[in-house]
């Protein structure tokens, strides 16, 4: 392996910078995989929910009495938080005297409380779907600049030892270069698939937060159809 031969190789300079790239590599990997499996059953829950709330849309709050849960769901999450500012809003009014029906109703400031209410949560989803993200921002950007410090070093050692040998010969420089090119190598293969994870990663968080947008007003629509009196 041309990599550990010029680890070995390498001063300790040069092993410290490739030690660094490792453990970003380590750590972009981790949150990669982290992410794509929130990501997946992020898309299947909410998928089954959106299905699910279809059946419910007459009459949301009956969602809450039939217990219906779906924790990995985005979707969910922003259902919940609007159903609690329904339930905390709405009041009882009675109709139709002398049959003194009950309606459940809430006025156009509660539902604005409940609009409000949904964008909060909207911004605290995607929050927590970009969570550990400027991990992978960070390894894509800072990578390269570190193999390319590593090159400059290997270079300057290389230098070094033909000055010292007067001498030109592969076997002094050798070292020197393989490690030049080692440290740009480790550093490209850290930050190419940081960087695209990264802009797929953000593109699926950007979708995600436009479909919570779609499903927020979904409600809000359902929400005065069913319970804002006109």
């Amino acid at each position: 392996m041309p990599i550990i031969r010029a680890f070995k190789d390498a001063d300790l300079f040069g092993q410290l910078i490739l030690l660094v790239l490792f453990f970003l590599s380590i750590t972009a990997w981790s949150v990669i995989l982290r992410k794509l499996i929130l990501f997946r059953s992020a898309k299947a829950a909410s998928k089954n929910f959106r299905a699910i709330y279809q059946s419910y849309r007459s009459d949301p709050l009956s969602l809450i009495s039939d217990d219906t849960y779906f924790v990995e769901s985005p979707f969910y999450e922003l259902c919940d938080e609007a159903l609690s500012s329904l339930t905390s809003n709405i009041k009882e009014v009675v109709v139709g005297n002398p049959k003194r029906v009950e309606k459940e109703e809430i006025s156009r400031s509660g539902l604005e409380v409940i609009e409000r209410n949904l964008d909060r949560k909207i911004t605290g989803e995607t929050t927590k779907l970009e969570k550990n993200l400027g991990l992978l921002a960070t390894a894509a950007s800072v990578s390269p600049f570190l193999g390319l410090l590593g090159t400059v070093w290997g270079l300057l050692v290389s230098f070094q030892e033909m000055t010292a040998h007067n001498s030109a010969r592969l076997s002094v420089v050798a070292p020197g270069i393989a490690e030049a090119l080692v440290t740009t190598v480790v550093g490209l293969i850290v930050a190419i698939p940081s960087l695209v994870m990264y802009n797929y990663m953000t593109g699926s968080i950007k979708k995600f937060e436009t479909e919570m947008e779609d499903f927020a007003s979904e409600m809000l629509a359902d929400i005065e159809k069913k319970y804002v009196p006109t």
